[in-house]
């Protein structure tokens, strides 16, 4: 992927994620958090795979310390799932997005969209996992969410993960 900067980041987040989840989920309580984690993970992996080809990128940092930091903010997995969904995923879709927008290989188009239908549908898998599921009445876990956003903005990520030219 050394010849497409944009698949090369794609790789490093979805390589990110595969690692910091895969790692994570076997420490989860939430038997139900725990399965969603692996599946998450086994479908990031497959994407990284689809995506490095022969190399063997770093995984994103910023990715890894956010995830890292939710799976050690709650053990029941709920703030991984939270961080997974609705901080890192949406930034993610904006960013195939504006890297589909910017692509004329057929390819690498079929590439991005297929990486968006993975995470739209690893979006809708978190929300089934939790259906259901007690509220966290705890004041500090909305505490942590807020910060893992903030983290993002702060690196300059409100709306994407960036691009790479």
């Amino acid at each position: 992927m050394s010849d497409w900067p944009a698949g090369e980041h794609l790789a490093s987040v979805y390589d990110a994620i595969y690692r910091v989840v895969g790692e994570g989920a076997p420490r989860v309580t939430r038997d139900a958090f725990v399965v969603r984690l692996h599946e998450a993970a086994r479908r990031f992996g497959a994407l990284a795979l689809e995506m490095r080809g022969n190399d063997r990128p770093r995984p994103d940092e910023l990715v890894s310390s956010l995830l890292a930091a939710a799976l050690d903010a709650d053990a029941s997995g709920a703030m991984a799932l939270y961080a997974l969904s609705m901080v890192i995923g949406p930034r993610l879709l904006v960013t195939l997005r504006d890297y589909d927008a910017a692509e004329s290989d057929p390819g690498r188009r079929a590439l991005l969209a297929h990486g968006s239908d993975v995470v739209v549908a690893e979006v809708l898998a978190v929300g089934a996992s939790v259906a259901g599921a007690d509220g966290i009445e705890d004041p500090a876990w909305s505490v942590t969410a807020r910060s893992l956003v903030e983290r993002l903005e702060a690196a300059g990520f409100a709306e994407s993960l960036g691009q790479r030219a």
